[in-house]
């Protein structure tokens, strides 16, 4: 569960029986994984940070937003050594394995499969993009070998903005320059979706991604920041 866009909460003590209601709430459900996001302006605010503390949340990471106009975006062809794949097209073992392989040695800090099952992960993806999920979910070939994944979407609650679930290349297959391609031909997949604009995010630490962001004229728009429920489930 992530909770964020929390503008609504106008009071440190509206936050506090917020969380108390949260706590219960993920109690109930046994909840696996919590984690609240705060923007630049709310992480100012001392209160929230130290009620955070107080239920056992910590900062664990910021992450860089960026943003992309894709109304003048041109369309690029695929080149001919890679292929595409969605998982209508190959069995969810080949996806799930690829996705993981991905997130492997990632320099985000929060990344898939650190605390949770594949299993799991598997399923937060189906509710987060809905019925048609299958289709979002891409795999990455080159000469027939499974290197990366990517899962274009459109945001819920919106018409055209386009985002990735997430976006990634097996290790072995890093530093080859790819990532830019990749990156680029994930965009063109959401314009083809319908989406006018694009928002991506990554860590801090993640430098090589946020080299990609910029070259595809990606602007940062803003830092979030994550805090993480330490019960979570390791």
């Amino acid at each position: 569960m992530v909770i964020e866009e929390i503008g609504e909460i106008d009071s440190a003590k509206h936050f506090e029986e917020v969380l108390s209601e949260l706590m219960k709430y993920i109690r109930e459900k046994e909840i696996q994984s919590v984690s609240v996001v705060l923007n630049e302006q709310e992480v100012e605010y001392t209160p929230y940070a130290e009620l955070l503390g107080q239920f056992s949340f910590e900062r664990q990471e910021t992450q860089f937003f960026y943003r992309r106009d894709l109304s003048k975006f041109k369309n690029i062809e695929m080149k001919s050594a890679f292929a595409v794949k969605s998982l209508k097209e190959i069995d969810s073992d080949i996806f799930l394995k690829t996705w993981a392989e991905a997130s492997s040695g990632s320099l985000n800090a929060s990344t898939p499969f650190s605390t949770l099952s594949v299993q799991k992960e598997f399923e937060g993806l189906q509710t987060e993009l809905g019925p048609d999920y299958e289709k979002n979910c891409l795999v990455i070939f080159y000469r027939n070998q499974a290197v990366g994944v990517t899962m274009p979407q459109i945001e819920e609650g919106t018409i055209d903005e386009g985002r990735l679930f997430y976006f990634g290349i097996i290790p072995a297959f890093r530093n080859r320059g790819w990532g830019k391609y990749l990156h680029k031909l994930s965009l063109h997949f959401l314009k083809q979706m319908g989406a006018a604009y694009y928002i991506g995010a990554t860590g801090q630490n993640n430098i090589p991604m946020q080299r990609i962001f910029k070259t595809n004229a990606c602007e940062l728009m803003e830092r979030k920041f994550i805090y993480r429920w330490k019960d979570s489930v390791k």
